[in-house]
């Protein structure tokens, strides 16, 4: 009986057909057929990724150490809407790269084995719900063995997420790092516990989640309520306001905030709020905002946090419908690029595996 092939011996820039680009080096050179992926993408997957169904044993089976998941939701949202579209405009992006990357040497596609495990199905107007399909997906990929880039939604999305992290290392103490324009610690927004300003809150009553091992940078400007602040201030949590990450630099700011959260912990969930970036260049997101976090210094972030590595890599707040010429979408989308370089070149220094 012949085995099938395997998904890995696809190219992501071709179609099935008589045009198929078939050889095994197609990740990393140049298309030599017309159907290549700036001329017609196909179904659209992270990096053209295999899709994979979000179960433990399919994602095991298929040798995945990364997993895409997107979260189209934005019911948990106290500002603008529209980030359930950010899953789908990071795909978007990523089909005008290759996933090999020229500053690492390295095709991260086939390195990670990386699979897009498709959205998390979610129920309008159900946010309870919704969010245990989010615990459950983000569950499956943890326990199949592989590490989660989580693409939102708004910033409710780490409520389960970080919840299914601190199940899944229940006998551990997990660290928690949020990058945001806002510190979003309100205890509650109406009544309502588990919104996109809520996330550090929710964190902190996680049983093996400890304030130690919590940090947040990027805060700025006047939407940020006093009690907010006191929140953080209370629980001695350590806290880099984008004022101080400008006077001491963002590469600095970053090793410090890596540093606490892995600090006796067997895991780390890092959550990055698009608008914590600055307004110029990342107007999609639904709470843009001045003197934010520059390209060039995103990308570094990015970079540092591959050395270091995170359990869950989450991107939230994408908001492509108020995008300028896909400069939000093409941003978001370097960003994961530029950690997964990062991270595969760390793991080949050090002569380990993903």
């Amino acid at each position: 009986m012949n085995n099938p092939p395997s998904p890995w011996s696809l190219v992501p820039h071709g179609h099935d057909g008589p045009a198929r680009q078939t050889g095994a080096d197609d990740h990393i050179y140049s298309p030599r057929q017309h159907n290549g992926r700036f001329k017609a993408g196909g179904i659209a997957t992270f990096m053209g990724a295999p899709y994979c169904a979000p179960d433990r044993n399919a994602i095991r089976a298929m040798g995945a150490k990364i997993c895409f998941l997107g979260v189209p939701w934005d019911q948990g949202q106290v500002v603008r809407a529209g980030t359930s579209a950010g899953p789908g405009g990071l795909r978007e992006a990523s089909t005008q790269y290759f996933p090999y990357l020229f500053e690492y040497d390295v095709d991260v596609l086939t390195f990670f084995k990386l699979v897009d495990c498709g959205d998390v199905p979610i129920v309008p107007g159900n946010n309870d719900r919704t969010h245990q399909y989010i615990y459950d997906y983000v569950s499956e990929c943890l326990h199949a063995g592989a590490k989660v880039i989580l693409c939102g939604g708004d910033h409710s999305v780490p409520i389960p997420a970080a919840r299914a992290l601190s199940d899944f290392h229940r006998d551990g103490r997990i660290g928690y790092l949020h990058i945001d324009c806002h510190l979003d610690t309100a205890p509650d927004w109406a009544g309502i516990v588990n919104t996109n300003c809520s996330g550090p809150s929710r964190a902190l009553e996680l049983p093996n989640c400890d304030r130690s091992n919590i940090a947040h940078m990027g805060s700025r400007n006047g939407l940020n309520p006093k009690d907010w602040m006191d929140f953080f201030r209370d629980n001695d949590v350590r806290v880099i306001p984008m004022l101080e990450a400008v006077q001491r630099g963002v590469d600095v700011c970053t090793r410090e905030i890596f540093d606490i959260a892995w600090r006796g912990t067997q895991g780390v969930y890092c959550s990055w709020d698009t608008d914590s970036l600055d307004a110029a260049c990342m107007p999609g997101t639904t709470a843009p905002e001045c003197f934010g976090i520059k390209p060039r210094e995103a990308i570094e972030i990015a970079r540092i946090a591959g050395r270091y590595g995170a359990d869950i890599f989450e991107i939230s707040e994408l908001c492509p419908t108020f995008d300028v010429s896909q400069i939000s979408i093409k941003l978001a989308c370097c960003l994961v690029h530029h950690y997964l370089g990062s991270r595969a070149r760390t793991l080949m220094a050090e002569g380990r595996t993903p």
